[in-house]
């Protein structure tokens, strides 16, 4: 009866079985990515760190490739059509792994893991399945432990090298604690915290790069369900912050965190480094300097999620300032440049933006169409080289920015800001690589 129960859950009405397929994109410095399946296109500008969730496919033979997307709509293959014979009833998930950048040791692979479609997960237990899918982080042992056990008497569950898994595990619905310790130790590269984990549940959960450079463990977690994933981050993970000075008519400020002076003597055109802070919800003030009693911004509720980074900018005039936050895109990917607009020019209106390899822009396609005072675009592929950046009103040739020329390089992250300057305008292009 059991068999006959997988056969059946594994047929379509017309006979044909079938298997699930998900695909992962867990190479840290490779571009958005597209998956193909028998020649079709079945996910699209998949981004690092996201899991697509199964889709029903028939069972045998089936190929897949991966290709990567580069500037200018082009794309190049990372992992050329291969055969896969999939078995009916079997959930596949397919994990791109390794690196883009063509010097590191651990190249761009397909890792293929499997578990049956129908589980032993019930009302009190759940199925994982832990994948070491980090390249270049050695063996770790892995804990599953009760909130606050201690490691030193507890024992591993698994060991896992790169592109190991530890199988399907029946556990009980609790919350818990997960760590990882170098393996044969128990100095721990990464901790959980508590994590509820619920009844009923199919999870794939595996340990991918952290890419964020202040991080506090080289890992975090995926955490896949089937339908899409959530990740969870070391508990000691930092947010990062940058703040700016944007506006052209204020005076010098200073910046509160919750009431504790974090920015000083902060000029127009200041826009200060990236600053861990701890996660946390927050109250952000600006005043004049010296002069916290009388604040010309106060954003109450902030909350700076740890592994996340954030730009705070003053932005508007004087008698209108305000505060413009934006989660910024900082992840490095080794084949183009990368690069973040920001619109901070209140006078500007509506403006196209052009990215030409000369000064003429006449005969050019903007780069940027119809871009709002406050809007920002994050993460522009652009290939390596010398441009000049020129901002003009909504469907116009005439130059309100530049011609500004800026030189891009592979494997960075650059922010542009354009913002009013006295009667004019300027903008501020900063390397913000993380």
């Amino acid at each position: 009866m059991a068999v006959l129960v997988s056969v059946v859950a594994g047929c379509n009405s017309d006979g044909t079985t079938t298997s699930s397929l998900q695909a992962v994109h867990s190479s840290v410095d490779a571009p958005l990515a597209n998956v193909w399946l028998n020649g079709a296109a079945q996910w699209e500008g998949v981004d690092y760190g996201i899991a697509s969730g199964y889709s029903n496919v028939n069972s045998g033979k089936n190929t897949v490739s991966v290709e990567v997307q580069l500037p200018g709509g082009a794309t190049t293959t990372v992992i050329p059509e291969t055969t896969l014979f999939l078995n009916a009833a079997t959930d596949y998930t397919v994990m791109v792994v390794g690196d883009a950048d063509g010097s590191s040791n651990y190249p761009v692979d397909a890792l293929v893991i499997t578990r049956p479609s129908k589980g032993m997960a019930d009302n009190s237990t759940l199925d994982v399945q832990v994948v070491h899918a980090s390249a270049g982080v050695p063996d770790v042992d892995l804990y599953v432990t009760a909130p606050g056990a201690d490691i030193n008497s507890a024992a591993a569950l698994d060991t896992l090298a790169f592109k190991d898994d530890t199988g399907v595990l029946n556990i009980a619905s609790a919350t818990y604690q997960i760590r990882l310790t170098l393996a044969g130790t128990k100095t721990v590269a990464f901790d959980s915290s508590s994590v509820p984990l619920s009844a009923n549940s199919e999870l794939t959960i595996a340990a991918i790069p952290n890419q964020d450079s202040d991080g506090s463990s080289p890992v975090k977690l995926l955490v896949m369900d089937g339908t899409g994933s959530s990740l969870i981050y070391n508990v000691t993970e930092k947010a990062e912050i940058q703040v700016g000075h944007l506006v052209d008519d204020a005076p010098r400020v200073d910046v509160s965190l919750n009431g504790s002076e974090a920015v000083s003597d902060l000029d127009f055109k200041d826009v200060t480094n990236y600053t861990a802070v701890t996660a946390d919800t927050y109250d952000i003030v600006v005043y004049q300097d010296n002069t916290p009693g009388s604040p010309v911004i106060e954003e109450e509720g902030v909350a700076l999620n740890g592994g996340k980074d954030y730009g705070v900018f003053a932005v508007g005039e004087l008698a209108t300032i305000e505060a413009l936050l934006i989660e910024v895109d900082r992840r490095l990917v080794a084949t183009s440049a990368k690069l973040n607009v920001i619109h901070a020019a209140p006078s500007a209106s509506v403006v196209d933006v052009y990215l030409t390899a000369s000064t003429d822009i006449s005969t050019a396609d903007p780069a940027i169409n119809d871009f709002d005072f406050k809007d920002n675009l994050q993460g522009v592929y652009v290939a390596a080289g010398d441009y000049f950046v020129t901002v003009t009103a909504a469907d116009s040739k005439i130059p309100a920015i530049g011609p500004a020329a800026v030189t891009l390089e592979n494997a960075k992250v650059y922010q542009a800001t354009a913002i009013d300057d006295g009667a004019g305008f300027d903008l501020l292009v900063n390397d913000i690589t993380d």
